[in-house]
């Protein structure tokens, strides 16, 4: 296997090899493509065939000007182009970029949401899928709930259909808190149950590679005091003391 790294930056970098171990009928080898980002490598195949006898494994490209060597050379530069925009885009997105997402976008792989609302949109979509068979439709209207009043509180804090999930930070969860309060009149177990279905939605988003860290993994809505079932002392003094008054 021959291998010539082609850098963009320390850590990104596109290797363009043939695998001589692979040889198919016609004497040709598969051009084939490792995208490293960050240690991290994802192989992308090409339908590009090489002939071996042209192939320089000192400059990752193929030599001469023979039909092959042009067109094997123009395959390299299309998809390096290809790979160095949709790593650009990415990072430019979420703010960090993994090899796993560059293989994917080249593939046509639909990426992930990378903002709030359309993440929950996504969410919803699936959760309604199963009403009826695992999930209740109680749960569904709840979650459709939470979506509106994230999208309210969205367009009035920040003048915006939709902000990214990069974007999310204490400022964004404290200002939520309020805003079901104080515009929509909450008390404190449903404010925590919407607080709690923000929380799924960027949990989410770590999970689905969106997201790097939870901004709010270490955030713990407070629920309401439960109301004590027993009887306080000054309440059953008040009882003991009582005296019904004597029919005349």
């Amino acid at each position: 296997m021959n291998q010539q790294y082609r850098k963009k930056r320390s850590t990104f970098a596109i290797l363009f090899y043939i695998n001589r171990t692979k040889v198919r009928g016609d004497g040709t080898c598969q051009l084939l493509c490792r995208v490293s980002i960050d240690g991290q490598a994802q192989q992308i195949g090409t339908k590009i065939t090489v002939d071996p006898t042209v192939w320089n494994p000192e400059t990752g490209r193929a030599t001469g000007r023979s039909r092959n060597a042009v067109e094997v050379n123009r395959a390299i530069d299309t998809l390096s182009d290809k790979i160095t925009g949709h790593y650009d885009i990415i990072r430019r997105n979420l703010g960090f970029v993994t090899a796993e997402m560059v293989k994917n976008a080249v593939k046509g792989v639909a990426q992930k949401p990378v903002s709030l609302l359309k993440l929950f949109e996504e969410h919803n979509e699936e959760f309604k899928r199963r009403v009826g068979i695992d999930r209740k439709i109680e749960a569904y209207n709840m979650y459709e709930l939470s979506y509106r009043h994230l999208k309210s509180y969205i367009y009035g804090k920040y003048g915006t259909e939709d902000v990214s999930l990069r974007s999310l930070d204490l400022n964004f969860y404290n200002g939520y808190d309020l805003f079901l309060r104080t515009e929509r009149g909450m008390q404190q177990k449903t404010v925590h149950q919407h607080l709690y279905n923000l929380k799924k939605m960027t949990k989410r988003a770590v999970s689905q590679g969106t997201l790097r860290r939870d901004p709010y993994i270490k955030l713990f809505p407070e629920l309401p005091r439960p109301k004590s079932r027993h009887l306080k002392a000054e309440e059953l003094n008040k009882i003991l003391k009582y005296r019904p008054r004597k029919k005349i």
